[in-house]
């Protein structure tokens, strides 16, 4: 296969599939890794894609929504180590705001499993309250407003409007793009006013995102990069981000880095 042909075809899977390993891109096209990362740096400085940490992902217009079926089996278990870290900030009695993301579905995974005691969970995520309802002593307050069914949640003026009399001990948001120029952003509008409602109800605020997320910037701006968010944990460290910006502007966690 020509070289030529062989970034087309990087590119046609990582446009389908979203997300691609350089070790799964290997197999597929019969090229040595090196040869592979090689085609993926090239493609990025064509901005035809964006290196990430052991891959690429598909360059996204800044309006363009993944589904929930793709968000569902993306990068699970990095998702699921992030969860494990985040469900140590919490404690008895917490009120806690939730928001419709799949990393938060993990972290709502571990409440359901785990000793804490007397919690409120307040979300807009149908998924989440049919998940956590099986606990007693947990009280769910579902946001109302428009409903989503394609996302499972709800969204709208009406669910800005209960957010504003709500306070929370801490929310855990998932975000689609972090970009030290922007801020936290989202595809979707009305999901992206509702994220930054919860941001505003909450005393500490804490946004769990994968590193496919970083350098990422949509339509929609939930927070700034500064002075918003308390706490920033990630999977693994993203490929070229100011690492020292980001330590000066949130509490930044990584979790391949810790012990």
């Amino acid at each position: 296969m020509l070289a030529e042909e062989r970034k087309n075809e990087i590119i046609d899977l990582i446009n389908k599939n979203k997300i691609m390993k350089v070790s799964e891109l290997s197999q597929l096209l019969n090229a040595t890794e090196v040869t592979i990362r090689k085609d993926l740096e090239e493609l990025q400085v064509q901005k035809k894609l964006r290196r990430i940490h052991g891959g690429a992902i598909s360059v996204a217009p800044v309006n363009k929504e993944v589904s929930d079926t793709q968000l569902i089996t993306s990068c699970i278990e990095e998702k699921k180590a992030i969860a494990n870290y985040a469900y140590k900030f919490i404690d008895n009695n917490d009120a806690l705001i939730l928001d419709n993301s799949t990393t938060v579905y993990e972290l709502a995974k571990l409440i359901l499993k785990g000793p804490l005691q007397n919690l409120t969970v307040i979300t807009n995520s149908l998924r989440l309250v049919s998940l956590l309802k099986a606990r007693k002593d947990t009280q769910l307050i579902l946001i109302g407003g428009q409903i989503i069914n394609s996302m499972n949640r709800t969204c709208g003026p009406l669910a800005n409007k209960m957010l504003h009399d709500i306070r929370g001990d801490k929310c855990f948001i998932g975000i689609s793009g972090i970009d030290s120029s922007y801020g936290y952003s989202d595809p979707n509008l009305s999901d992206c006013d509702l994220k930054s409602s919860m941001f505003r109800a909450s005393k500490q605020k804490f946004v769990l995102a994968d590193h496919t997320k970083f350098n990422e910037s949509y339509i929609g701006k939930a927070a700034d990069f500064t002075g918003c968010v308390d706490y920033l944990i990630t999977d693994t460290l993203p490929h070229n981000i100011d690492r020292g910006l980001y330590d000066a502007c949130v509490n930044f966690i990584i979790i391949d880095e810790l012990d």
